[in-house]
């Protein structure tokens, strides 16, 4: 009698294991492309402020990949670590790019999470929303 429980407890940690979504977090959307986020610069910010603002902020939780302030824009590398802890199957990074004329920012946050045996992409919610925030507080006048 005592073997039924075993085995009931026994298959639901294999099926919670072998579960095409373990571990990824709840702010993962998946989405056939990672959409542009525009913030127009203060009239009182400069392109030189903006782009130091904008790599201390990525910095802060990111490695940078590549930048070239010339051309306006940075990549940071993938991050395995956005959700706290580190997770092999959930990687999340963010590109930049100011405009030509250097009044707007585009941010564009990318997601990926490794369900089954596929990577897929999306968008992490509180990442963009986390960006978000920390643009238009210090160099943003709106968003579209």
């Amino acid at each position: 009698m005592k073997a039924v429980p075993c085995l009931f407890i026994l298959a639901l940690v294999f099926m919670t294991a072998c579960s095409p979504y373990r571990g990824v977090p709840d702010q993962f959307t998946t989405t056939m492309s990672q959409g542009w986020s525009t913030i127009e610069l203060r009239d009182d910010v400069e392109f030189e402020r903006a782009w130091k603002t904008v790599y201390r902020i990525l910095v802060r939780d990111f490695d940078i990949e590549f930048a070239s302030k010339e051309e306006g824009y940075l990549r940071t590398g993938w991050l395995y670590s956005w959700s706290g802890v580190y997770q092999d199957n959930y990687k999340v990074r963010v590109t930049c790019k100011f405009s030509d004329d250097k009044k707007r920012l585009e941010i564009k946050p990318q997601a990926m999470a490794l369900i089954n045996t596929v990577w897929e992409d999306g968008v992490d919610t509180r990442l963009v929303s986390t960006l978000k925030s920390d643009m238009m507080g210090t160099i943003g006048r709106t968003t579209r």
